[in-house]
């Protein structure tokens, strides 16, 4: 018979072997899950990368093609004057000095600047003096009544043009300051669209020449290349960004209670004549980003304003501004910039 002192000392042996063997499976089990979940977290960040290499490569894609469709362009300034007065109520038509060059659905601005101010969108153009289908009081504005004054002009809200006085400009002159080649520019609308046409032959041959002037329109779909033709790039919202869901400051500003649209630039061509017969085509990536109530603000917290399109008729210059949100996962959001200063050429190089 074994000593009880012996028989002691090796079940004392046991346990503290058993203490050690659950001591080193824990560890392990520590090391393999912190692993797992580095190798999880590469992974998550190696597919938001490649998802946001791909989004870019999408947009460079569609800049490239602009640069190209847009050479030989003309922009235009859609700015209107209201011929009639409109009250806090009225949802049916909005009479106008003109509707051309609006795009056939879109977001107005009127009396921009002012306590005034109210952005009202129109699903229709109904004539080429009326918008039709009105949504009041949009954009973070309210429904209130304007007066047809004579010579006060509205505006787009897709447009966005510098203006004029960039010296001492007033604060109600401008919604944004741009930084366009290390200098600031003054501009007025929040730049989510551009309005154009192109040389057109209406007899369908390549001569857009009436003399030694360009013959403007556009090729429009079931119609051909007409003068009463007009094509237009817009930004439209498909899917809503919350930072305060997320945790994550997008456009460094110091906070996480923004939001944002999401959406895609679409090209959008129709003919005055019958504008309900619109012919519209998405291009580029659906990840594009503008702030909700704030469109053309600054999305990079660099303290300038980033309208999508600035249009500088002066100069025939048109830069192009795409933040592109994309992520693999809703908790890991990744923002990049990617951008174009087009020339449009307005004028026929005559040989």
């Amino acid at each position: 018979m074994r000593p009880i002192h012996h028989l002691r000392g090796r079940r004392a042996t046991r346990g503290a072997m058993l203490i050690e063997t659950l001591i080193g499976v824990t560890l392990f089990a520590v090391v393999i899950l912190s692993s797992m979940a580095m190798v999880e977290s590469g992974r998550r960040f190696s597919s938001s990368t490649m998802q946001i290499t791909t989004v870019e490569d999408l947009a460079q894609q569609m800049l490239f093609r602009l640069e190209h469709e847009l050479a030989p362009a003309s922009g235009v300034e859609p700015i209107f004057t209201l011929a009639l007065p409109l009250t806090a109520a009225d949802v049916g038509t909005l009479t106008v000095s003109s509707t051309l060059g609006f795009p056939p659905r879109g977001t107005l601005v009127l009396e921009r600047g002012t306590p005034r101010e109210e952005r009202v969108t129109y699903g229709s153009i109904v004539s080429l003096t009326e918008f039709g289908d009105l949504a009041r009081g949009q954009g973070c504005t309210t429904a209130t009544d304007h007066a047809a004054t004579s010579g006060v002009e509205h505006l787009w809200a897709g447009l966005a043009l510098p203006l004029e006085d960039q010296d001492a400009p007033a604060a109600t002159d401008y919604d944004g300051i741009a930084l366009e080649e290390g200098r600031q520019v003054f501009f007025r609308g929040n730049g989510t669209g551009f309005s154009f046409r192109l040389p057109v032959d209406p007899s369908g041959g390549d001569d857009p020449l009436e003399g030694d002037d360009l013959i403007w329109g556009a090729d429009v779909p079931g119609v051909g290349p007409t003068r009463t033709g007009w094509m237009a790039l817009v930004f439209e919202p498909k899917d809503v960004f919350e930072e305060a869901l997320h945790g994550d400051d997008v456009n460094k500003d110091g906070d996480t209670g923004d939001s944002f649209d999401v959406g895609q630039l679409r090209r959008l061509t129709w003919d005055t004549n019958d504008p309900a017969s619109v012919v519209e085509l998405g291009l580029g990536p659906s990840q594009v980003l503008q702030e909700r109530c704030n469109a053309g603000g600054d999305l990079d917290g660099d303290g300038f304003a980033d309208p999508i399109f600035l249009w500088d008729p002066d100069q025939n210059l048109l830069h192009v501004r795409l933040y592109l949100l994309g992520a693999s996962r809703a908790d890991m959001p990744v923002v990049r910039k990617v951008e174009s200063v087009l020339f449009l050429r307005n004028e026929p190089e005559l040989q």
